[in-house]
């Protein structure tokens, strides 16, 4: 009980704002953080902590103080110290601290901490000699503020869990989303819808389409895709602007607007329809497919793994109950949700899964 307050005040401050930073899209509700959302980093802007280029950790002996209380463990006033007090911290203390809030933390993080860890041990200090660690309010948050340490607990557990697929899921993984690892070098030709100025009456969107439809033909007949592409710029009157560069180059599915995706299904050789938005018509040519091989996409199919097996498993649990509350107690929920307590923690959902701990 000496040291509870201090270490879950700290994880949460630390550690849950790091985890819900890196949060994905999900229904589930993360724990909330003591103070609202905030960057892993902040404690150390409060810190005051402007430059670490100077520090040299592996120049300080295990044993050796990083954190000296000056004037702690002295009376505060009437207040008398903790007889179990604490006035210097050393760097193996410090460190299985960090390690377990957040392994690797970044040095200008651990100096803030540890500037907001120093001041947490004086007040925890005083709150101790004033015996109020028995006091059942405190008692009550902290076995409040306890529940949502676990919660957290439980997505650190699992991200360490799922964090290294194996080479069975990863095969499995890139054999269902096949048609994802797909690249193909593609040429586009872009016809302006607006013309440029001009004493001939704007063409009709019937018109436009025409053109746009012949100039594929003629595409497809053969034609060089680069004459068609200044001529496409011509008809329409824009001139000053050199033409678009007809090759793409390689692209992967995902790097076109979404309409245009199906391009990725044609075949090499093939040319496209014609797509539309509101500023201009666009044809592509596919000149060659590639299946990417699975050791070029392994990174990319190992992160969506770890998120996705987390993501489940998070899902699982969340939906392995459900809260219901007494509306006659607490009255019907406004459509927006209720809002948020200021100043303390307010109760949320299981945590989100984001990026595995490495």
């Amino acid at each position: 009980m000496q040291r509870q307050t201090i270490a879950v005040l700290a994880f949460l401050c630390v550690l849950v704002p790091a985890g819900n930073a890196q949060v994905s899209g999900s229904g589930a509700s993360p724990v909330p953080p003591m103070h609202g959302s905030q960057n892993p980093a902040a404690p150390a802007a409060a810190g005051g902590a402007s430059s670490t280029s100077g520090a040299n950790p592996n120049a300080v002996a295990m044993d050796q103080p990083v954190i000296t209380l000056q004037g702690g463990c002295t009376p505060i006033g009437d207040i008398p110290p903790a007889t179990d007090c604490v006035s210097t911290v050393t760097r193996a203390q410090f460190e299985k601290l960090t390690n377990a809030l957040q392994p690797d933390m970044p040095a200008e993080a651990k100096r803030g901490l540890a500037t907001n860890y120093g001041r947490w041990l004086v007040f925890s200090d005083a709150a101790r000699a004033l015996h109020l660690e028995n006091d059942p309010n405190v008692q009550l948050i902290i076995q409040f503020v306890t529940e949502q340490v676990l919660a957290e607990g439980v997505k650190r557990h699992y991200s360490e869990q799922f964090a290294h697929p194996t080479d069975q899921q990863i095969q499995a993984s890139y054999d269902q989303n096949s048609s994802k690892y797909l690249e193909a070098t593609l040429q586009r030709i872009i016809i302006p819808r607006k013309p440029g100025p001009s004493d001939k009456p704007d063409p009709t969107e019937a018109e436009r389409i025409a053109a746009a439809d012949e100039l594929r033909q003629r595409w497809v007949a053969g034609e060089d895709p680069v004459k068609l592409q200044q001529a496409a710029y011509e008809a329409a009157g824009v001139s000053g602007a050199s033409t678009p560069d007809v090759s793409l180059g390689a692209r992967r599915p995902g790097s076109l607007p979404v309409n245009q995706e199906s391009v990725f299904q044609l075949k090499a050789g093939e040319v496209s329809q014609v797509y539309t938005d509101p500023g201009a018509f666009y044809i592509y040519k596919v000149v060659s497919v590639r299946q990417i091989p699975v050791s070029e996409v392994k990174d990319t199919i190992v992160k969506t793994l770890q998120q996705q097996l987390l993501q489940e498993k998070m899902e699982q649990i969340s939906k392995s109950a459900t809260p219901v509350l007494n509306d006659e107690y607490f009255g019907p929920a406004p459509p927006s949700g209720p809002p948020a307590m200021r100043g303390r923690p307010a109760p949320g959902g299981p945590p989100q899964p984001g990026p595995p701990t490495k």
